[in-house]
């Protein structure tokens, strides 16, 4: 009984903060290159509410901690992200949609030379019925399978630089350290993985945060 008493007293102080609405601001990113991803539909969920990201992947949105966000972009997978264990500040990274092509089996049969017909003069193929040739279709297959097994293989060699860079008591002590606003961070990181990328494939988390912290060290001075 005194539980349960204890449990609705603290859900009577608990329940205020999660029916206020917030400012939530955040970075879109590619899941692999985390370059900047403008044009993404951020929308709450089961309401009439929204924003697109900037040209530079940022986005602010007002929303209550209980709601959803949907974010969507063509190309790339929809993500759902519940608020109510996230703080004010989002990373979100988005996985390019891999399209899969069903497998086709070409099979061929000999005519007999008696029976060969005059082959007539080859026509071009229209543009409109280019992927309609299973062979087109079948080369087409193999490039998404590669392209899937690239992307698995950079997610597995970047997983712990991700797991820094978007750890948030890490964050903030880089953002304590050298004065910087969410906004200035986020660039600086597009910044840094573009002049050092080979940083992401580090297997030393002490490293990856040397090079960060040394990078902004040199763009803050």
């Amino acid at each position: 009984m005194r539980l349960t008493v204890g449990f609705f007293i603290l859900l009577l102080f608990y329940l205020p903060g999660i029916a206020q609405n917030k400012s939530y601001t955040g970075y879109i990113a590619d899941s692999v290159t985390l370059a900047p991803l403008a044009g993404v539909h951020v929308a709450l969920k089961n309401r009439l509410a929204g924003t697109v990201s900037s040209g530079k992947g940022f986005f602010s949105i007002t929303a209550l901690p209980t709601d959803t966000l949907i974010f969507s972009l063509t190309g790339y997978e929809l993500y759902e992200l519940p608020l109510i264990f996230e703080e004010d500040a989002l990373f979100i990274r988005l996985r390019e949609k891999i399209t899969y092509l069903d497998e086709i089996k070409i099979t061929a049969s000999r005519l007999l030379e008696t029976a060969r017909p005059a082959r007539p003069l080859p026509k071009p193929l229209p543009e409109s019925s280019a992927f309609a040739n299973p062979i087109e279709y079948f080369s087409r297959w193999q490039r998404e399978k590669r392209k899937l097994l690239r992307l698995s293989d950079e997610n597995n060699k970047t997983f712990l630089y991700n797991q820094i860079v978007n750890d948030p008591f890490i964050r903030k002590d880089l953002l304590q350290e050298f004065n910087l606003s969410e906004t200035t961070y986020y660039n600086l990181l597009v910044k840094f993985n573009q002049q050092e990328p080979e940083v992401q494939y580090f297997s030393d988390s002490d490293k990856i945060i040397s090079a960060l912290r040394r990078f902004l060290q040199q763009q803050t001075r």
